[in-house]
């Protein structure tokens, strides 16, 4: 099992690489580590500020192969960008604006990658009404520096619904690369300039 899921990793990853620019030798360690995941998908991943990746996944799910095929070259994919904007863009950044749009920008070029990819669920885990709402809360947060709370805003807690912030920066990024470039061209740009032009929900 590990072998296998190693195996999807280093062909997921070559697929992504040649999308993205330069960035040096990447770590991407592979481990079974149901505590991480996704319970949904099966799979759990993180980019670490160096720009190495984990992926955590869990082997006692009833039908693996999903997990195996679809989410781990979905999650290999979505760390790469991260790891590319770290090492070669402004980086993932340090406040709620930042964020919204490094994941938006690592949820759109997953399907750059991989179009087959099903809907991800945490791109679209808010109502129209809802995401409303939220972007006028979220406005007021975005360019404090390290003063937002991540837990919070991407895995739910106190009046935010679990994943509002994939959502919204899924959103937002969508309205940038309408009218601008694929998201591997955009990993180096700066947050600022995928939020400012945007006119809400």
């Amino acid at each position: 099992m590990a072998l296998i899921s190693n195996v999807l990793s280093l062909v997921s990853a070559d697929k992504a690489f040649t999308l993205l620019p330069h960035r040096g030798r990447i770590r991407i360690d592979v481990r079974v580590d149901a505590k991480q995941t996704i319970p949904e998908i099966g799979v759990g991943s993180f980019t670490d500020r160096n720009g190495n990746v984990e992926i955590a996944i869990d082997v006692k799910r009833g039908d693996l192969r999903p997990t195996l095929e679809t989410w781990i070259p979905a999650s290999v994919a979505h760390e790469l960008h991260h790891s590319s904007r770290i090492r070669t863009g402004p980086g993932y950044g340090v406040t709620l604006g930042d964020a919204l749009v490094s994941e938006g920008l690592a949820d759109h070029f997953v399907f750059e990658v991989f179009p087959r990819t099903p809907s991800q669920p945490w791109d679209h885990a808010l109502t129209t009404a809802q995401e409303r709402a939220l972007w006028l809360v979220a406005r007021r947060e975005l360019n404090i520096r390290l003063g937002y709370d991540r837990q919070q805003w991407f895995f739910g807690s106190g009046k935010i619904p679990r994943w509002a912030g994939y959502t919204l920066g899924y959103d937002i990024v969508a309205a940038y690369l309408h009218h601008h470039r694929s998201a591997s061209d955009a990993v180096g740009v700066d947050a600022t300039k995928v939020i400012a032009p945007f006119r809400g929900f």
